[in-house]
């Protein structure tokens, strides 16, 4: 592998693993009560990113990958359109603020500056990422989840939640001042328009929030029917690692779509020769983790037994949304298809909206809601990318 690809991985497995390794802090300096009303309000962050984005990360990858003699003109374009999502992101936020209880309500105002932070970053992420500046990604990525996970555990130690909650509010400053030299580059270039930019990001954002949705609508519902933020913490922490996992895959295919968007019709020749291994990894970490779950009374601890079956559930669930699920979106998308790319995630949701309808305060409901909605996605995807092979 080339160490290009390596400084990627490295620096983008570090920013992904960033929500695990901050549970893995919280739960072992909070108690579950307080575990699970962190989780509960970081669900509901991550749904009203996924929305607020507006499928600029996803467009930047595109345009990166495909003009890659653009530089800062390009970023700026991006972000002169992202000011509006950051007002829909803050203001989506706060409103949901008010359907939880008070003591997860607080917890969603202390996020509330990392909206925009975040958002910004996930538009300079994709634009390093399609013009394969991988050394610059990645010292950015070590510097500010280093920081930011030192920050976190030095508060939640001195202050517990509340230290926790104020971390996350000064979030901005060690995400974005690493940067702040791209960005200043990028806001004083000059201004131009970039045709179909925006109609593909929108395209994509209704994929893109589909698939978010699969995932953190369980934990919104698990709070909303039960109101216990220690079911919220068992199901936190029986996929956080089965779904992490699923993240680490989505890196690697990240790494290969500019490529694949380059390839034209080549590009399914390329998807068929990483399809085996991507499989092959993806069983080996399955079995990891499901013999991890033996030693769960040494971490999580005793506390988060109850928790385990659910997790070797998700094992099978994150194998799944590791593989096809995965792999045959992307592709589509690749190709230039973004409506079908979007059309199999919103199958996959509507697929799994019964089950968690369904639900309630029982777990098992939502994972064979996970586990359906992958199903679903892959089947609609795969009629897709028999044309795509028939071309070839």
């Amino acid at each position: 592998m080339r160490w290009d690809a390596v400084g990627y991985f490295a620096g983008m497995l570090l920013m992904r693993a960033q929500p695990l390794l901050e549970a893995v802090l919280l739960t072992a300096l909070l108690p579950v009560e307080d575990f699970g009303r962190w989780s509960w309000a970081l669900a509901f962050y991550a749904g009203v990113i996924a929305l607020a984005h507006g499928g600029m990360p996803a467009a930047m990858l595109r345009y990166a990958a495909i003009h890659r003699q653009e530089g800062p003109a390009l970023l700026h374009f991006a972000l002169r359109q992202l000011f509006y999502w950051m007002v829909i992101g803050i203001g989506g936020l706060f409103g949901l603020s008010f359907t939880v209880p008070l003591a997860v309500r607080w917890l969603m105002w202390a996020f509330l500056p990392a909206v925009p932070s975040f958002l910004v970053a996930e538009v300079v992420r994709a634009y390093l990422r399609g013009r394969y500046e991988n050394l610059r990604l990645f010292r950015w990525q070590v510097t500010s989840t280093t920081i930011g996970l030192l920050v976190l555990a030095g508060f939640a130690l001195t202050w517990g939640l509340k230290g926790a909650a104020l971390a996350r509010t000064l979030q901005p400053l060690w995400q974005l001042l690493p940067i702040a030299s791209l960005l200043l580059q990028a806001l004083r270039s000059e201004k131009r328009i970039y045709p179909g930019f925006v109609r593909f990001g929108y395209t994509s954002l209704w994929g893109n929030l589909a698939l978010e949705g699969i995932f953190v609508l369980p934990t919104w519902f698990i709070g909303w029917w039960s109101g216990s933020p220690t079911a919220i913490a068992y199901w936190r922490w029986a996929t956080l690692l089965p779904l992490n996992i699923r993240v680490l895959f989505a890196q690697w295919v990240s790494y290969l779509y500019p490529a694949w968007a380059r390839a034209g019709d080549k590009a399914f020749t390329l998807y068929m020769q990483q399809r085996w291994k991507v499989w092959g990894v993806a069983s080996l970490c399955a079995i990891g983790l499901a013999i991890w779950g033996f030693f769960w009374h040494i971490f999580p601890g005793e506390a988060y037994l109850a928790a385990r079956p659910y997790y070797w559930g998700a094992v099978g669930v994150g194998w799944l949304w590791s593989t096809e699920a995965l792999l045959l979106p992307n592709l589509l998308s690749a190709f230039g298809d973004i409506k079908a790319y979007s059309r199999a995630y919103l199958i996959g949701l509507l697929v799994s909206l019964p089950f968690y309808s369904a639900g309630q305060g029982n777990l098992w409901w939502y994972l064979v809601g996970l586990g359906a909605g992958s199903i679903g996605a892959v089947f609609a995807a795969r009629k897709v990318t028999h044309r795509l092979a028939a071309r070839v």
